[in-house]
């Protein structure tokens, strides 16, 4: 069979030759070879390839006791020690710092022992039963003071033994007497209220009627008394010489 070339050649396809023209058309194609200058590259810019890393055990495998000192070595061979003359060091024997702590022990249970019977120690202001409150306008420093007693008491009253109706009447008496006579710091006996199923009820109907009731304006503060007045079972009151108005009381509202 013959085929006409497009340049006018006459080729004859049943004969060998052109099979090897076809072949040779094939092995003509370049390779791409993109490694094939890389070592006279490394050559000409000079550059050190890194050895390869030390080959360690491999974790199944057990070392022993020469290989571990080696690498413990190795591995701590740029640690400095620290100095321990800025810190905290254990006494020069464990006898010292145990009696050390026996001492603060004896201590404490002395204090306990001493607030037990004598009551010595023992801080009102720091339990749940202490109460305080201040008039409008007032600085709440004025409470704290008349807890510590530093305003004479001139007055008292003892609501003991009262029901609710009649404790409420016999302390509105009380404070219009003693406002009548000048008598400004008073003490108001109302009982811790131990024996409430539930809350002291006359000792807070005591605080409601002094704070939200119509005498809350003659009072300028309240603090629970000193421990030598009946501590959480009585209330200092200092009053006013007269009731506070409702214009000064929403002027000090908006000041504060």
């Amino acid at each position: 069979m013959q085929v006409v070339h497009s340049k006018g050649m006459c080729l004859d396809t049943t004969s060998d030759s052109f099979e090897g023209v076809a072949m040779k058309s094939r092995n003509t194609k370049k390779l791409n070879r993109p490694f094939k200058n890389l070592g006279e590259l490394i050559e000409k810019s000079s550059l050190t390839l890194s050895p390869f890393p030390e080959q360690r055990p491999s974790p199944g495998k057990m070392l022993s006791a020469r290989q571990e000192a080696e690498l413990f070595k190795t591995a701590m061979t740029d640690v400095v020690p620290l100095t321990h003359n800025t810190h905290w060091q254990w006494p020069k024997t464990r006898l010292d710092y145990i009696d050390s702590q026996n001492h603060e022990d004896d201590d404490a249970l002395s204090d306990l022992k001493r607030l037990i019977t004598t009551g010595h120690g023992f801080v009102i202001a720091q339990t749940d039963e202490y109460m305080e409150a201040t008039g409008p306008g007032t600085n709440p420093q004025i409470a704290s003071q008349l807890h510590q007693g530093r305003f004479s008491i001139q007055d008292h009253i003892d609501l003991h033994g009262m029901f609710v109706p009649e404790a409420e009447q016999a302390l509105h008496n009380f404070i219009r007497q003693c406002l009548a006579r000048n008598r400004r710091g008073v003490l108001v006996v109302h009982g811790r209220g131990l024996t409430s199923p539930k809350e002291p009820v006359l000792k807070q109907k005591v605080y409601t009627w002094l704070t939200r009731g119509p005498l809350r304006s003659y009072v300028i503060a309240l603090a629970s008394a000193k421990a030598c007045d009946g501590g959480a079972g009585a209330t200092y009151v200092l009053l006013r010489r007269r009731p506070i108005t409702s214009g000064k009381r929403k002027a000090a509202a908006k000041t504060t």
